[in-house]
């Protein structure tokens, strides 16, 4: 990958986040390790929402819901370190990584939905001299139409694609692990890749290196992520269906699983129905809302049903719902 064109207005600062919650975050090495030995500062960071598993509360949380803050740089973004933690306890898994790379993290606060997250990420770029964003997807659900049967987790990457183009900042976004939540089909994944690069959104790739995959196994020890540590497995040989979610869930890791990649930001937004439809959203329930106008239920649907089931894991969940 060429990072060499985004050394824009003198900075060599650049944020590389996971977009599709806290697991994301783990995704983020490969394209932060190529930064850097491109001598860009870089900064890691995530959307604060865990899934139900590490954070029993349905939904992205907010700022005001964190604990040791390192620095609020918006309304709706914030650094944080290690010691940074969801008012009741829980860690956001980005912080955990903070923990091990000795590294303060950015944290991003969908609450306010994608307009209130837009502005937030503008300031904080301005505010740090970011001169550009990398948004990571694991497993490659930012790429949905909403008509692919086994959409899971629609939002939270939708909202924050839209939040990105929209905030003004030079964004790109980087999709790893295809396949890898056991969501889109390999061949949805291929057909939208092949889409957005025939309207020259697609921008270049980046494969895992050793240091990647010897660095990432030293840092998930701790996550809860299943699809960025099977991007990992895909790394290393490993190829076919593998069961996820508590075997709830099916995922395909073929060595295409450990590619990153990247597309234009613009042109991907553009293409996706979804992120168009959230973009002008001011809190995270009328995000949730525009979803639904396209009939489409979402990662957050999901969790106020588990916890107004009261369950504790995906497969009390299935068998709650199916039984």
């Amino acid at each position: 990958m060429d990072w060499k064109r985004f050394d824009l207005k003198g900075t060599r600062r650049a944020a590389v986040v996971g977009i599709g919650g806290g697991g994301d975050a783990l995704g983020t090495i490969p394209t932060r390790n190529s930064l850097r030995k491109d001598r860009f500062e870089v900064l890691i960071g995530s959307a604060l929402w865990e899934r139900f598993v590490v954070d029993p509360k349905p939904g992205p949380r907010s700022l005001d819901e964190l604990d040791n803050v390192e620095e609020v740089l918006s309304k709706t973004v914030c650094l944080a370190g290690s010691q940074t933690r969801i008012r009741g306890g829980a860690i956001p898994q980005t912080c955990r990584l903070s923990a091990k790379l000795g590294e303060k993290v950015l944290l991003l606060d969908l609450t306010k939905g994608a307009k209130g997250l837009a502005s937030g990420i503008r300031e904080m770029a301005e505010r740090l001299g970011i001169g550009f964003i990398v948004g990571i997807d694991v497993g490659g659900d930012v790429l949905a139409t909403g008509k692919e049967e086994g959409l899971k987790s629609p939002l939270c990457d939708s909202l924050v694609l839209a939040a990105l183009v929209n905030s003004g900042v030079k964004s790109i976004v980087g999709v790893v692990g295809l396949g890898c939540d056991g969501e889109l089909k390999p061949q949805e994944l291929e057909l939208r890749l092949s889409e957005i690069a025939s309207m020259g959104g697609l921008l270049g790739a980046l494969g895992m290196t050793q240091d990647d995959v010897k660095l990432m196994e030293f840092l998930l020890e701790g996550l809860d992520t299943e699809a960025s540590k099977l991007a990992i497995m895909a790394a290393k040989g490993v190829r076919g269906n593998v069961p996820i979610r508590e075997g709830t869930r099916v995922a395909y890791v073929s060595i295409f699983s450990s590619i990153t990649f990247f597309l234009d930001a613009q042109i991907l937004y553009e293409a996706s129905e979804l992120a168009k439809a959230v973009a002008n959203s001011e809190t995270i329930d009328e995000a949730n809302e525009a979803m639904h106008s396209l009939g489409i239920e979402t990662e957050l649907d999901f969790e106020r049903a588990v916890e107004r089931l009261g369950v504790t894991s995906y497969r009390d969940y299935v068998l709650r719902t199916k039984g």
